[in-house]
């Protein structure tokens, strides 16, 4: 999880189309009216899931709801409760489902209150960070399996050997940005980084 900043409003056409809908079913307004809201996540996120931080590239992706629509539907179409979540079975949003997180992507100490070690799991000290890994499934084989894949891609290309701490050349801007450049979209540079920020912190 990393902090999402929310400096957006609502994209026009979205929020003139949710006016036509605010009284129908979430799953009834059709995708045209969402497809600016989804861009605008997506580009907020810089293309990765608001959870896991999976690049979404080319994944199915769902509007999330960070407070439900069920406990608190006055939150429906307010554009500070919408992220943009993968829809990986089991976890993220499918996992979440209803439940409320007391650490999330727009608060700042989910930066410091979840960490990874080089095994690919995430963990944390605090109960509120557990809490979220736990009902999130962060740390499902999938998602463990796919950070250490992005260590051994990492540990190629810095000459490194797994299970040491990467060197501190990793985080050399050049060094960094010539890995950058071999992965085609937005969402891999960013998950990339992500994982590199947390292994050097």
């Amino acid at each position: 999880m990393q902090k999402i900043d929310k400096l957006g409003l609502m994209p026009v056409d979205t929020e003139k189309g949710f006016k036509k809908y605010q009284t129908k079913n979430w799953g009834e307004i059709p995708e045209a009216i969402k497809a600016p809201l989804r861009q605008q996540l997506y580009d907020e996120q810089h293309g990765v899931c608001c959870y896991c931080c999976k690049s979404l590239g080319n994944e199915n992706t769902t509007i999330e709801h960070l407070k439900s629509r069920n406990d608190y539907p006055h939150k429906c179409f307010d554009y500070d409760n919408l992220l943009l979540s993968c829809r990986t079975a089991k976890q993220c949003d499918n996992a979440k489902g209803s439940q409320e997180l007391h650490l999330t992507p727009l608060m700042d100490e989910c930066e410091s209150e979840i960490n990874l070690n080089l095994a690919g799991e995430l963990e944390s000290e605090s109960e509120r960070g557990n809490e979220a890994i736990k009902i999130l499934n962060l740390n499902s084989r999938k998602a463990c399996r796919r950070r250490k894949d992005l260590f051994t891609m990492m540990s190629e290309v810095f000459g490194y050997d797994l299970p040491y701490t990467p060197p501190i050349e990793i985080v050399n801007e050049d060094a960094l940005e010539m890995l950058l450049t071999c992965l085609p979209d937005k969402g891999q540079r960013h998950e990339l980084k992500y994982i590199v920020k947390k292994l050097t912190e």
